[in-house]
């Protein structure tokens, strides 16, 4: 577990918007309740939650809204769809 208070930590390093250097951490954690979550920040920004331990859909709507952002992307550039 990091300082963050992050269990399984992923983290991978790209860019913003304007090309500054950014991190991307996803992992587990607690929220207040002290319930396991998923969840995502980007440096040292705020966490936000995407799935708590109590969730019982396939997918959250998170990552369903971030999947169909990719699909957009895909689409308006004319970059066929990976299997």
């Amino acid at each position: 577990m990091t300082t963050r208070g992050w269990y399984e930590e992923r983290t991978l390093t790209t860019v913003d918007t304007v090309g500054r250097v950014v991190s991307v951490t996803t992992g587990l954690t607690r929220d207040p309740e002290g319930r396991l979550v998923a969840a995502i920040a980007i440096s040292d920004g705020p966490t936000a939650i995407y799935r708590y331990s109590g969730d019982t859909g396939e997918r959250t709507e998170l990552v369903a809204n971030a999947a169909g952002t990719v699909r957009d992307l895909r689409k308006l550039t004319g970059t066929p769809p990976t299997r």
